[in-house]
């Protein structure tokens, strides 16, 4: 079996492509999805993009981490998706998407692709975990966030390890996020479950930190967010839920990868 695949990245979180319509008759399964995402004897990726028809929608994206697990939605991933489908003619600079949490909508504008995310919320009061006070926040998907004096100070990796395994949060885990507000910007760090290591970006854990942040009355409703891997813009309007976070996306080479199933003969 030879798949076709498009490799992208947005901020430095870098994804495989898989476009249903050029792969007929492929059925994803976790050892398919881990053995892409391999970056030793696959192609190599945090995640897995995979674009299909839905009626109603200018297409559907399913986001799986590179461990096969799926997760409701990846900001990031989205951008790329979208730019994607714009290069290969399937979307205009506007369109409708469908993902795990429910509908985005995504505009296309110049160097930057907008994507409008769900309205937070708080799905905790503070926590304690290891040491840290913070807040689970559903922006699309589960992440714990966590505001320190600077995030250049703290072991991502280790503590955010900690925080994702811990019994509070099992048996599915959670996203750990830490930031903290110097020169005017956002500055997040992120832990991301089912990658399980430090991401260079993580556009739904942007969005809850700003939300974490605008209720402790730190930021407006408009913010840069710096991560590891780049800049993110969110405009904000949590009164009457219009949010949308902006930020590149690149699509960096295309191929195809021969994979044969244990079964297979």
């Amino acid at each position: 079996m030879r798949i076709s695949f498009t490799k992208a990245h947005a901020t430095g979180n870098d994804f495989i492509i898989i476009y249903k319509n050029d792969n007929l008759g492929v059925v994803l399964t976790p050892n398919l999805i881990s053995f892409l995402c391999n970056r030793k004897y696959g192609v190599g990726a945090d995640g897995l993009l995979f674009i299909d028809n839905e009626k109603g929608y200018d297409f559907k994206l399913d986001y799986y981490n590179n461990d096969g697990s799926w997760e409701t939605l990846c900001a990031n991933g989205m951008r790329c998706a979208a730019l994607f489908m714009f290069e290969n003619d399937c979307i205009g600079n506007k369109a409708t998407i469908l993902c795990g949490d429910g509908p985005h909508k995504i505009k296309l504008e110049k160097s930057l692709i907008s994507t409008s995310m769900k309205l937070p919320e708080y799905k905790s009061d503070t926590l304690c975990v290891n040491n840290y006070k913070g807040k689970y926040v559903d922006s699309g998907a589960k992440h714990f966030t966590v505001l320190v004096d600077n995030v250049n100070y703290i072991d991502v990796a280790l503590e955010g390890s900690k925080i994702r395994h811990d019994s509070i949060f099992y048996p599915n885990g959670i996203n750990v996020n830490f930031y903290s507000l110097n020169d005017g910007a956002l500055h997040v760090r992120t832990y991301e479950k089912g990658i399980e290591s430090e991401m260079l970006s993580c556009g739904s854990g942007s969005v809850a930190c700003a939300y974490d942040a605008f209720n402790k009355g730190l930021v407006l409703q408009e913010i840069l967010i710096n991560v590891k891997g780049g800049s993110l813009t969110l405009k904000a309007n949590y009164k009457s839920g219009d949010i949308w976070l902006s930020g590149p996306a690149n699509l960096v080479y295309r191929g195809k990868i021969k994979y044969k199933e244990i079964n297979e003969k």
